[in-house]
């Protein structure tokens, strides 16, 4: 037994051993592999053998770290060989490789400056290791870096300056300036930056040009418009402060405007404003507590307890720091008084309801609870109007219906008791209009019985051509009196008649003279007569014959043209006016000259008619006998 334990312990040590072995000899292996397999490198180069090597090796190790083409491999490859003395014999080898690293950094410095990275730039140009040869080299080349940055700065102010003022084409011409500098990120990377700039503040001008338009037109539509478009103008935009200056504008525009609807109680208007204001908008805030307004002054509106409170409630939704607190303050007074008076309005409704007068009074003196600060006072006064009108109605109409009763018997007597009855209704009263009314009626028909025997005497005397007496009775009707505009109307009628008879006397008197002048004068005066007169037909009948006497008087005359001035005196419209007018075309016709007689180049010359000197007197008198046959005579109307 103990000699199996004993084999096995002995052979699980060999297997450790074997597995050690190979374990070895594989690692020795892989490590001189892979010691085959790397590059070489010179051990020599490393820092403990650069403390002991010589001048050709720490130049050799120089240009290794050189080989790298980076800002520390030449700082690093020159830090190697700087210490050598001017007295060793490789120095002006190494001063030659010094100064072209030294180069070859500052043209890594130079790329930088034109990429852009003017501290980088300057800061790797720092880091070169002065020398008597590259001092004043490198400092140049900073200060020409940095005067040359300092003139892009300035260019790019002055474009920017331009454009915050809008001066577009002048802020392109600046930007020309930048291609002229020596620096390949000014004169394209910024230069190209800038011409985007430009056309970008160009267009966001355009759009803002559109919210001027829109606030100058003015309206909440607008107003909101112009905010809108300025919103969309960003920060980095050289129209930002000016879009934020007029969207700052519009919005105190439509503050004022939304304070203008506030007083005049404007709900649905502000409501509508509220939900236009934008998200982004710094009034957003405000819309919302517009909004809470709104609805409760629509609640208010509906004038009942329960929309009262869910008013007052809406009200709590606006903060102490809310623009429109102070005037939910004095609404949430005013809601609080509405409430307390609409009970009292209420019930003094319901007084009134059963229409007697003692309810009536009682529901007049529980309204006039109501103050005149109230908003209710409008409609409790014009419910106590109603409401006192009712009483008075109630209370007056007894005496009115009494009257009338009086006056429908339709005598001067009960005319008179209705009359007295009817102004017992005070003025002020609700049926003393109604009243005046009547009593007007019933004077008037007493007035109509008193004053017709005297208008009917007067119509009488008028009849029988008694104008002047009619006339005198009829004045006796005075003035405010029912029949007076009746006797007015005749007396002008008979004064008519008066002045047509004595232009008809007048007529006939100036006829009797029995010249042409005489009677065209009588004629003139008689058409003045009206035909609605009783003396019209009679003066008709004496012009016709007047002018007859005209027409005969023409024709006897000797002289053709005193003849045709007789005649024409004869007016339109009388029975001698056509035959008139006929004389008077044959008359003319013969006062005008016989035509001449053509001349006869073939007559003799010796055979002259000779010329009557008096070819221009009158004609020798037409004897009576050879005047026209007096035509018929036409009747006309007068």
């Amino acid at each position: 037994m103990t000699t199996k334990t004993d084999s096995k312990n002995n052979l699980f040590s060999w297997q450790l051993v074997c597995a050690f072995l190979v374990l070895f000899f594989g690692g020795v292996g892989f490590a001189a592999t892979s010691m085959l397999l790397r590059l070489p490198t010179n051990n020599s180069c490393n820092n403990l053998a650069l403390l002991f090597s010589s001048a050709t090796n720490r130049l050799y190790c120089a240009q290794l770290r050189a080989d790298d083409n980076t800002v520390e491999g030449y700082l690093d490859a020159i830090g190697l060989v700087s210490n050598l003395g001017d007295d060793h014999p490789l120095s002006s080898e190494v001063n030659r490789y010094i100064t072209a690293w030294s180069d070859r950094i500052l043209a890594i410095a130079e790329e930088e400056y034109h990429q852009g990275n003017l501290e980088e730039a300057i800061a790797i140009a720092e880091r070169i290791p002065t020398r008597e040869a590259n001092e004043e080299l490198i400092a140049q080349k900073i200060d020409n870096w940095r005067r040359v940055w300092e003139e892009g700065e300035a260019v790019v102010a002055d474009i920017e300056e331009k454009l915050r003022r809008g001066q577009w084409n002048q802020a392109f011409l600046a930007s020309v300036q930048l291609l002229d500098i020596d620096n390949a990120y000014w004169s394209s990377s910024k230069y190209d930056e800038m011409v985007r700039t430009i056309t970008l503040a160009q267009e966001e001008s355009a759009e803002l040009d559109d919210a001027f338009a829109a606030i100058r037109q003015g309206g909440i539509d607008n107003l909101i418009k112009t905010i809108e478009i300025a919103s969309r103008i960003s920060e980095s935009s050289f129209s930002y402060d000016r879009a934020m200056e007029l969207a700052g504008d519009a919005e105190s525009q439509i503050v004022d405007l939304v304070r203008n609807l506030i007083d005049e109680r404007n709900w649905s208007e502000i409501s509508r404003v509220a939900r236009k204001i934008p998200n982004n908008s710094p009034l957003r805030n405000r819309a919302n507590d517009w909004s809470s307004l709104a609805s409760a002054g629509r609640n208010a509106n509906l004038n009942t307890i329960s929309g009262l409170n869910l008013a007052l409630a809406q009200l709590d939704k606006i903060s102490s720091d809310s623009g429109v607190y102070a005037e939910s303050r004095e609404l949430r007074r005013r809601w609080n008084l509405q409430k307390e008076d609409l009970v009292y309005l209420t019930e003094a409704k319901d007084l009134a309801r059963p229409g007697n007068i003692n309810n009536l009074q009682q529901a007049i003196a529980r309204a006039e609870f109501i103050s005149d600060e109230n908003p209710l006072y409008s409609e409790a006064q014009r419910e106590i109007r109603r409401w006192t009108r009712e009483i008075q109605v109630k209370e007056d109409q007894p005496y009115l219906n009494r009257a009338r009763e009086l006056a429908s018997r339709n005598t001067v007597s009960g005319w008179q008791e209705a009359i007295t009855q009817a102004q017992m209704i005070e003025p002020n009263r609700a049926l003393h209009s109604e009243a005046r009314n009547l009593i007007g009626q019933w004077r008037a028909n007493i007035q109509r019985v008193e004053d017709q025997p005297t208008l009917d005497r007067a119509i009488g005397l008028g009849n029988q051509g008694r104008y002047q007496e009619a006339i005198n009775v009829a004045s006796g009707i005075g003035a405010n009196r029912a029949l007076h505009s009746d006797a007015q109307t005749r007396i002008r009628t008979w004064r008519r008649e008066i002045t047509a008879r004595q232009n008809f006397d007048q007529a006939s008197q100036i006829a009797q003279n029995r010249d042409a002048q005489s009677l065209s004068r009588a004629i003139t005066i008689a058409r003045r007569i009206p035909s609605s007169t009783d003396v019209s037909a009679e003066g008709r009948n004496a012009v016709n014959s007047w002018s007859e006497q005209l027409l005969a008087i023409a024709r006897r005359t000797n002289s053709l043209q005193e003849a045709i001035n007789i005649a024409e005196m004869i007016p339109s419209g009388t029975s001698a006016y056509n035959a008139a007018r006929r004389d008077i075309q044959q008359w003319r016709s013969r006062l005008a000259p016989p035509p001449s007689a053509p001349r006869n180049n073939n007559a003799d010359p010796n055979n002259v008619t000779p010329r009557n000197n008096d070819s221009r007197s009158e004609p020798t008198p037409v004897p009576e006998n050879e005047f026209p046959p007096e035509p018929t005579l036409e009747q006309t109307s007068f």
